[in-house]
């Protein structure tokens, strides 16, 4: 789909700087690239013919972003909507689906995803969702479970994993497409994961979720992680991604890599790493 938009989005390259890869017994991080500026608070990722999409979230414009596997944007287009807490991104062959359901504070009762056309940029629908018995007055800030940074397509239907601050349980919500407001309850539970999660990719060849996540402390420190589900939501491995810091999004990338990003965070920039496990 990304060639759709650099046929619509004028061109421009930025620098980007590699690592040799970092072999370690689990995981091997085979590229390392240094995002621009202009996607210092990455969010979400979703890869589509070699290429990927990404957003920056709260306080930022209301951009989407096309990027190639070295990390350079090589298209972006402003979009038609309000970004008031951008965290994820999916999409299947028609639409990009943005999910503008950012909620570490538990307050919102405007949660939605928009519905993007991946031909032509214009915002198509939005949807707008609520999940059960989420009493928004009661919720603690980043202690609660109505939170949500991860979203995939699997089988028509978009699928939220929440991120569960209270628990470390992630809920999965199914979204239709094709209805406009949606009171959600849980499908499945992922349970056994070492942290919240901030990102997810369904794989139809391979028949198995990817996930990125973190724990993190009071001092701004984060013990990043990349999981591998299997199609019935059982945790099948963990890997830990130490050399890395706030990461937010996971695709599936060619020849079954996996691209991650990392958000900026005062110990270190946002970047792109393209993973084999």
């Amino acid at each position: 789909m990304s060639r759709y938009f650099l046929s619509i989005i004028p061109f421009f390259f930025v620098a980007s700087c590699s690592v040799s890869s970092v072999p370690s017994p689990q995981v091997t991080v085979t590229q390392v690239h240094t995002l621009n500026p202009d996607l210092g608070e990455t969010s979400g990722l979703f890869c589509r013919d070699g290429s990927a999409f990404s957003i920056n979230d709260s306080g930022n414009a209301p951009e989407l972003f096309v990027i190639d596997k070295q990390g350079e944007i090589t298209g972006r287009v402003t979009l038609d909507a309000k970004n008031k807490d951008w965290e994820t991104i999916t999409g299947d062959d028609e639409f990009l689906y943005i999910g503008d359901i950012g909620n570490n504070a538990g307050k919102r009762k405007d949660l939605k995803i928009y519905q993007v056309s991946a031909s032509t940029g214009d915002v198509s629908s939005t949807i707008r969702v609520a999940y059960e018995g989420n009493k928004t007055d009661e919720n603690i800030p980043y202690s609660h479970d109505y939170d949500g940074e991860a979203m995939t397509m699997r089988d028509g239907k978009i699928l939220i994993f929440s991120k569960s601050w209270g628990t470390e349980t992630s809920h999965i919500y199914q979204v239709d497409v094709d209805k406009s407001e949606q009171l959600l309850t849980p499908i499945a539970n992922v349970e056994g994961l070492p942290g919240v999660v901030t990102g997810v990719d369904w794989s139809d060849k391979l028949q198995q979720f990817v996930l990125v996540g973190y724990r993190s402390n009071a001092l701004g420190m984060f013990k990043p992680f990349v999981a591998v589900v299997s199609a019935n939501y059982d945790v099948e491995s963990v890997f830990p991604l130490a050399e890395f810091t706030q990461v937010e999004g996971v695709c599936h990338g060619p020849d079954n890599e996996v691209w991650i990003s990392q958000e900026s965070t005062p110990y270190s920039s946002a970047k792109l790493a393209v993973l084999s496990l």
